[in-house]
């Protein structure tokens, strides 16, 4: 401000506590810049009572079993809550003593609005009734398709939440959905329908996967290693009882139509020559 007004000012240290400002300069900047600095203090006290206004704070008690919906996947309806209504809104920490205590923090008005926000979705909530139903484990996979996108095509055409059995449940057949209950009926037709539709494809697909898989005893055959191969063996041959030795096949003598090859009677193009 002292470049802008091209005067002086000098403003008491903290410890003093002196609301008196000190301004020196030309008497026709003085008045202009006195201006200004009242201007500025006007907009410093509208900033103070705005900051107390948005430090407005009230809590909501909320059973701690709700807090994941209220958040929503990846913080999504939560955070749509506090862009709506311009406030922050603090869940508890694992270590608090009150785990169903929500804190909202914004104006007094826009608090307020939020927090009805969340009491719809609660009031919501506590219509919801959950169900357990027998859904043959074979299809399951089928119906949750590649990457849950299935899955979540159900749960959001029906306003529902289905849950699976994990890995070594005691009732791999067991699916629980939860929602209002006319979603949760329309829900589970439709999944009993898929059930119904998908089934035979999963007899048909182990059918063909026991009339591949080998039998034991084939298997066995095939499986079993052989050694190295002992090649033809003459046995009980003259050479092989006495003193004589084995013929040479290569030697012209002893063989002699091996030894000597026999030219192959060329043939006429007209056939062959009468005599």
């Amino acid at each position: 401000m002292m470049d802008e007004f091209e005067v002086n000012i000098q403003v008491p240290a903290p410890e003093l506590q002196s609301d008196i400002i000190s301004v020196a300069g030309l008497a026709s900047l003085l008045d202009r810049a006195k201006e200004g600095l009242l201007e500025r203090v006007k907009e410093l006290q509208a900033e103070q009572e705005d900051r107390a206004l948005r430090s407005f704070k009230l809590t909501i008690t909320v059973d701690p079993k709700y807090h994941p919906k209220i958040i929503g996947r990846k913080g999504a309806i939560i955070t749509q809550i506090r862009n709506e209504h311009e406030v922050n809104i603090q869940f508890p920490e694992k270590n608090d003593e009150n785990q169903d205590q929500i804190t909202i923090t914004g104006y007094e008005q826009n608090a307020v609005a939020a927090r009805d926000a969340i009491q719809a979705i609660v009031n919501e909530l506590d219509e919801m009734i959950l169900e357990d139903i027998t859904l043959d484990s074979r299809v399951h996979a089928r119906i949750i398709g590649a990457r849950g996108k299935g899955i979540r095509k159900i749960m959001d055409e029906f306003k529902v939440d289905v849950r699976f059995p994990q890995n070594g449940a005691s009732d791999p057949n067991l699916v629980t959905v939860t929602g209002r209950p006319e979603r949760v009926d329309e829900a589970i037709d439709h999944l009993l329908n898929l059930e119904e539709e998908y089934i035979s494809d999963a007899v048909e697909n182990e059918a063909k996967m026991a009339y591949m898989k080998p039998s034991g005893s084939s298997a066995s055959s095939v499986e079993e290693p052989r050694g190295p191969s002992k090649g033809f063996v003459v046995r009980e041959a003259p050479w092989t009882t006495g003193n004589e030795k084995a013929p040479d096949m290569s030697s012209s003598e002893e063989f002699p139509s091996f030894g000597t090859p026999v030219a192959a009677a060329k043939s006429s193009p007209w056939g062959p020559k009468r005599f």
